[in-house]
């Protein structure tokens, strides 16, 4: 994968972050449960697709050479910090679903 891919998909994953952000907004909106159940489903597998695509981001980073990852670490840590409040947000979301949902018995 090539720095611009990388760049890329970084940049796909800090539009669906804003977007999780969003439909997680509206769904606390809704007076009606139902409707709220629904978009809160949604949003749970807005997330669920960022954590997967992290992994396979992760994955193909464990692939390159000692230095691109050394520098690609450096660049991802840029990058989470200069995301919009809201996108932020989305990714602690994911922080705290991924340590709720990780098996204790794998830990």
């Amino acid at each position: 994968m090539s720095q611009t891919d990388y760049a890329k998909l970084l940049q796909e994953l800090q539009e669906e972050l804003m977007t999780a952000a969003t439909q997680h907004a509206v769904a606390w909106r809704f007076g009606n449960w139902t409707a709220r159940q629904r978009l809160l489903h949604v949003h749970e597998g807005l997330l669920r697709h960022v954590r997967k695509t992290l992994v396979q981001l992760n994955q193909r980073v464990l692939a390159e050479t000692p230095e691109f990852r050394k520098t690609f670490g450096a660049e991802f840590q840029r990058w989470a910090h200069q995301l919009p409040e809201p996108a932020k947000e989305q990714l602690d979301l994911l922080k705290t679903y991924t340590k709720i949902l990780v098996d204790p018995k794998t830990q």
